[in-house]
């Protein structure tokens, strides 16, 4: 039984066992988005590689020395960067998460810890309930970290290709999942997300989802929204560490070619696809948000009753 799932019943995990299905993309997005809702939210990156720093811009972190210190018990845990947008927190990842996993895997090996799956939830739980929402980015291919992810998760998101490749590589992560919930059974899938598809290749989706709901053997668990494969709009949105809505909002204010000409002013160069891809992104996380929404309230008047 996991003693602390009470406290972090409004955790999302972003996870996938295979790398490059959007993880990353998707946890930044739907954090900076929901913050922007009015949610309090805390974004957390578990990845080694640190890249939510390149899509929230807050340069130049500690390098993921505070989050492996406070899941260590160094620490209390507690954000990093405050505000870096509005109700939104961070505690960054990076290369000091290596020496996580050498630690936890010495912690088990030893039985130096009571509960070495629940360490990142024992740190999550001081925290937790400062914050309406709590995103975590995980990376693909470091299992112990993954672990400890789900150990601290309530609900998992799953951002995942269309492709058979991709769909197959989720069997590895519903092993995980039926692990984890040995010690975690509180975790719940709260839905696949189909990212970097064509947007009018419904021929793809449909046999997507159909493969999906198979691999993790669960019902309702796709969302409807589909991420578009807008690949100009990722690369210049990461480039210029802004969130997509956020680069559409510039698109949608530019001044007009024809009359940047006129003035005499050079033309600013935007992906004119920019709107469309944040209007998936806010599609999905009104998705996401409305079905944690209709799960608290039920939670609550059963509270009550």
């Amino acid at each position: 039984m996991n003693s602390y799932a009470p406290y972090l019943t409004r955790t999302v995990v972003s996870a996938n066992s295979k790398g490059g299905v959007g993880k990353t993309s998707v946890a930044v997005n739907v954090a900076g988005l929901a913050a922007e809702s009015g949610w309090r939210t805390l974004l957390i990156d578990l990845d080694p590689q640190g890249n939510a720093a390149d899509d929230l811009g807050y340069g130049v972190s500690d390098d993921g020395m505070h989050l492996a210190d406070a899941i260590q018990g160094r620490a209390p845990m507690a954000p990093v960067i405050t505000d870096v947008r509005p109700n939104l927190d961070v505690i960054p990842g990076g290369s000091r998460l290596d020496d996580l996993e050498s630690f936890v895997t010495g912690a088990i090996m030893k039985g130096q810890v009571e509960e070495p799956h629940l360490m990142f939830a024992a740190a999550l739980a001081g925290v937790a309930g400062e914050y309406d929402l709590i995103v975590i980015d995980t990376p693909p291919t470091r299992p112990l970290l993954m672990q400890q992810a789900l150990g601290a998760a309530r609900w998992l998101l799953i951002p995942t290709k269309s492709d058979r490749a991709s769909i197959r590589g989720l069997q590895k992560l519903a092993q995980q999942l039926t692990s984890v919930r040995r010690y975690n059974p509180d975790v719940q899938v709260l839905g696949a997300v189909l990212f970097g598809v064509t947007s009018g290749a419904s021929n793809v989706r449909k046999n997507a989802i159909e493969d999906l709901s198979a691999v993790l053997n669960e019902d309702g668990v796709v969302f409807d929204t589909v991420i578009r494969h807008v690949e100009a709009t990722a690369v210049e949105a990461r480039y210029a560490n802004k969130l997509v809505h956020e680069l559409a909002k510039e698109v949608e204010d530019a001044e007009p070619y024809y009359e940047a000409i006129k003035a005499g002013n050079k033309p600013v160069s935007l992906p004119s696809s920019a709107p469309r891809l944040a209007g998936d992104y806010m599609l999905l996380t009104q998705e996401i948000l409305s079905a944690l929404t209709e799960v608290f309230t039920d939670e609550a008047e059963a509270v009550e009753a």
